[in-house]
């Protein structure tokens, strides 16, 4: 939660002094869209909720979520950078206010009186003393500067959402590359199942006088080759269990999930809301907007230097021998000063300063619309890309089906003697590949909605203001 100290109505008209600082610029009305051209479903949920992940319709998923959200060392730091973002807005909040100090003390007095008759008296004590103070500088500055401390401290709560979004990002993903490496360690298996049986046959039709030993020879080879396929896919299951350990904060040694195919998760649907609202609802636009304002207030703070500077100073101390009178009747004194500080002649450095803090505007300015117009081509990319999977998914699926039973065809004539080895061969690899195809866009798909996730804010708002 963004805090905000309230600055006592009595010191309102003091900082109306500095005026306010102003709005930056807005953006160009061509920047912002009206709607989006990529194609919606209209059945969706409008933009996704904070809990995302739920929607793959996965409980081992959400278990790991939830174990990264606690666990994540990256997450764990970045919660304690948010920690000193808040602290050092509220030291900010407290610069508005002017700065007191309260001292008490008390130290031994010593008297003496002589007499005519040369006797003396001593008069022992020990006075008490009660004082207090306050500065107030750079009163003009003050609202800037709180201002740019705010928009400091809201892009980097900006900032905290966009690297949580992305680390549950790259747990979702990593977890969906997994078992789309236990999906095609199943297929493997299966192709060096099928390679060995064409095997077989040929070299039974070897050992037979059918067939001339090359075809049992290139089908070794293709055996072997199955096989090192296997083992590679079994050293990516490990190489993807220990990301995803990593980011679980844990050790890869014993460390498993459950999770053997991607089958059993579905393909989620979203449909995003209006363009404009995209602006709140992505982390780093809102950096980006904060960051923004941020230059925006720099200009007031170095504007404010072409103005006096104006200090308040203020002090009281009441002093007494004992503790009680220095509340009952104390020896009292008062005072108040103010100065007022006016440069006359600095070579035209505050001019200077002036102009370099609105190039630096300039190109805040710059970066928030590109972060603004990349984050509005992403959505519509991905809303395109998104059908476009859908609709290879169903193509690689009936490819996938034809070259089963073709495969199948091509065996069975092969063992009858009626198909040759080529086109056994060439439907073995056409069945390997357009597995693998099948897998790879189902696993595309996943990621694919994961990205439109990311690129919609993960259902995260920027706070009201208020």
């Amino acid at each position: 939660m963004t805090l905000r100290p309230a600055v006592p109505g009595i010191l309102f008209a003091v900082l109306a002094l500095g005026g306010c600082v102003a709005t930056p610029p807005p953006l160009p009305s061509t920047d912002v869209p009206a709607g989006w051209q990529g194609p919606l479903q209209e059945d969706a949920m409008v933009w996704p909720t904070m809990e995302w992940w739920g929607n793959f319709q996965s409980a081992e998923l959400d278990t790991l979520i939830t174990q990264v959200q606690a666990s994540n060392l990256d997450l764990a730091n970045n919660q304690r950078n948010l920690e000193a973002a808040q602290l050092s807005l509220r030291e900010a909040g407290f610069n508005l206010l002017p700065t007191p100090v309260v001292t008490i003390g008390t130290g031994a007095s010593y008297s003496e009186t002589r007499n005519d008759n040369g006797t003396s008296t001593n008069n022992p004590s020990q006075p008490f003393t009660l004082s207090a103070g306050f500065t107030y500088n750079d009163i003009l500055s003050k609202p800037a500067t709180y201002e740019r401390a705010l928009a400091d401290y809201d892009a980097r709560v900006a900032q905290a959402a966009d690297l949580a979004l992305n680390t549950l990002g790259t747990a979702a993903s990593t977890y969906f590359q997994l078992l789309l490496t236990r999906d095609k360690v199943v297929a493997a298996q299966q192709n060096v199942a099928n390679a060995e049986a064409i095997g077989n046959i040929a070299q039974a039709r070897v050992d037979a006088g059918v067939a001339v030993p090359i075809e049992a020879l290139q089908q070794q080879i293709a055996i072997e080759r199955e096989r090192a396929n296997l083992r590679s896919l079994i050293q990516n299951d490990l190489s993807a269990r220990a990301s995803l350990a990593l980011l679980l904060g844990r050790n890869v040694q014993g460390f498993d999930v459950n999770g053997d195919s991607l089958q059993q998760l579905v393909v989620p649907a979203v449909r995003p809301g209006l363009p404009s609202e995209l602006l709140q609802r992505r982390p780093d636009l809102v950096q980006a907007e904060a960051s923004l304002r941020g230059a925006n207030a720099n200009v007031a703070i170095v504007r404010s230097d072409l103005f006096p500077q104006i200090s308040l100073t203020g002090s009281a101390s009441a002093a007494s021998v004992s503790l009680s009178e220095l509340l009952s009747s104390p020896d009292t004194a008062i005072g108040v000063s103010a100065t007022l500080v006016q440069t006359l002649l600095d070579n035209g450095q505050r001019l200077r300063n002036i102009d370099q803090a609105r190039l630096s505007l300039e190109n805040a300015l710059a970066s928030y619309r590109k972060a603004v117009l990349g984050a509005f081509n992403d959505v519509e990319v991905l809303l395109s890309n998104i059908q476009l999977l859908q609709q290879l998914g169903e193509v690689a699926m009936a490819n996938l089906e034809a070259a089963e039973e073709s495969f199948r065809i091509a065996q069975v004539r092969y063992g009858e003697g009626v198909t040759d080895y080529q086109t056994v061969l060439q439907s073995q690899n056409t069945l390997f590949s357009t597995r693998n195809a099948w897998l790879d866009n189902k696993l595309l798909q996943l990621n694919a909605m994961v990205g439109l996730y990311q690129a919609l804010g993960g259902g995260w708002q920027a706070e009201s203001a208020e």
